[in-house]
C-alpha cells in the first residue's frame, strides 16, 4: 500500500469516528489540514434565521480571530452568498468563486484575514436541516504554499466520507436531543412511571420512579430487573398480563395497595404503534404509582397561598372535611372557613368539590 493510500485510509477511519464521538472532530482537523495543504481549520454553525455563521469550539484558529469573526465579521463574510443556498457536499473556494482581485479589495479579507496571516478558505457544507447548516472550513495562510494537485485530489476523495459522517452525526445528535427532551418531559412528571413487558421487566422508568423506590415504605421494588409489589404481587402480575395481552384485547387495570398510605397502581396498555415502543418487542404496559399526596409548594406558588392556606389546601386535597382539617390543624372551624373563603377567591372557585378537584388535577399533573 502506498503512503498516500495509507494516509487516505487513516483519514477515512478518523472521519467515521466523528459519527459517535464529537471530540474526534478536533484530531481529524489536526490530521486533515496538513494532509490537504491547509494550516488552519474549523467547524461552523449557521442558523440563517438568527445570525451569521458562527465558528464552533472545534477549531485550530487564533482565538482572537474567532472572537472577531463571531462578533462582527461573520456578517461581512462574502462566502455567505455562495454557501447559503448551495447543496450539501458543495465546496466553496474563495479563490475560484470570488477571485483574487475581489479578495484584494474586500474589507473582510483586508481587515480580518490579513492581520491574522490568512490567505484563502475552502468551505464544505456537511449537513443542513431547514436553514440550519454545519460547515467545514479549511484555511491557508499567507506565508504558506498553495495546495498541490495531489492534496486537492485527496480532499476530493474524502469529501463523500466527510458529508456522510456529518449527516450521520447530525442525525444521531438529533435523536439524542429528542431523547433528552422526552426524558426531560417524563422527569417533570411527578407520578412514578415504569414501562414493563408482560413479565414485569422494566424497560424504562422516570426520575420520580427512581426516587420513590429509594424511599422508605415504597410499596414496589425492582428485583433482577422485574417490577414487583411488596404486597398483592399475584394481583399485580395478573393485571400486567392483562395489559400486555397480545392474543386478545389488552385491558387497563387498577390495584389498591394496602398499608401504603393510600397508594394505588394504574396499569395501562401501551399501543403497539406507540413511537416509543421498542421494535420487535412484545406488548408493553405503563405502570403508574398514584398517591394522593398534595404538591403544597406548587399550589402555594401558583395561587400565592399563605403558609396556613397551604396547609389547609394539602389536607383538603387528601379528602379531609373542613371539620377534620380544623381538628388536625388545631384551629377553630371558623378559622378554617375563613381560610377556605380565601382559597375560593385565589383559585376562582366557588365550591369545595370544585376546589379539591382543581388541587387533585394539579397534584397529578
Amino acid at each position: 500500500m502506498s503512503r498516500q493510500e495509507k494516509l487516505y485510509d487513516e483519514l477515512v477511519a478518523l472521519i467515521y469516528q466523528c459519527v459517535l464521538d464529537e471530540s474526534a472532530w478536533q484530531p481529524l482537523l489536526e490530521r486533515l489540514m496538513p494532509a490537504t495543504g491547509h494550516q488552519q481549520g474549523t467547524l461552523l454553525f449557521w442558523d440563517q434565521h438568527q445570525m451569521g455563521p458562527q465558528l464552533t469550539g472545534v477549531n485550530l484558529l487564533d482565538p482572537a480571530s474567532i472572537e472577531s469573526y463571531n462578533n462582527y465579521y461573520c456578517n461581512l463574510d462574502p462566502g455567505r452568498d455562495f454557501t447559503a443556498d448551495s447543496p450539501v457536499g458543495y465546496w466553496y473556494h474563495d479563490i475560484r468563486d470570488l477571485g483574487l482581485e475581489r479578495m484584494s479589495r474586500d474589507p473582510y479579507y483586508q481587515e480580518l484575514y490579513r492581520p491574522f496571516n490568512l490567505h484563502s478558505t475552502s468551505c464544505l457544507k456537511l449537513h443542513e436541516r431547514g436553514q440550519v447548516g454545519i460547515y467545514l472550513s479549511l484555511l491557508t495562510q499567507r506565508d504558506a504554499r498553495l495546495t498541490s494537485a495531489k492534496q486537492r485530489e485527496l480532499l476530493q476523495r474524502l469529501t463523500p466520507h466527510l458529508v456522510l459522517a456529518g449527516q450521520m452525526a447530525s442525525q444521531i445528535n438529533a435523536l439524542v436531543l429528542e431523547r433528552q427532551h422526552r426524558d426531560l418531559l417524563l422527569d417533570q412528571q411527578r407520578t412514578p412511571l415504569w414501562l414493563v413487558n408482560e413479565s414485569g421487566r422494566v424497560f424504562y422508568h422516570n426520575s420520580a420512579a427512581e426516587r420513590r423506590l429509594g424511599q422508605f415504605g415504597c410499596p414496589l421494588q425492582v428485583k433482577h430487573g422485574l417490577l414487583k409489589a411488596k404486597t398483592r404481587e399475584p394481583q399485580l402480575k395478573l393485571l400486567i398480563r392483562r395489559a400486555t395481552e397480545h392474543q386478545g384485547p389488552a385491558r387497563a387495570g387498577w390495584l389498591q395497595l394496602p398499608d401504603s398510605g393510600g397508594s394505588e397502581l394504574l396499569i395501562t396498555p401501551v399501543p403497539a404503534h406507540a413511537a416509543f415502543a421498542p421494535v420487535q418487542v412484545k406488548p408493553l404496559a405503563l405502570v403508574a404509582l398514584l398517591h394522593n399526596e398534595p404538591r403544597g409548594q406548587l399550589l402555594a406558588e401558583i395561587f400565592q397561598l399563605t403558609p396556613a392556606e397551604r396547609r389547609l389546601a394539602e389536607l383538603l386535597a387528601q379528602g379531609l372535611s373542613p371539620e377534620h382539617c380544623a381538628a388536625k390543624l388545631g384551629v377553630s372551624i371558623n378559622t378554617v372557613r375563613s381560610q377556605l373563603r380565601a382559597l375560593f377567591r385565589k383559585t376562582e372557585t366557588e365550591r369545595q368539590t370544585e376546589l379539591v378537584n382543581l388541587f387533585l388535577r394539579i397534584n397529578h399533573g
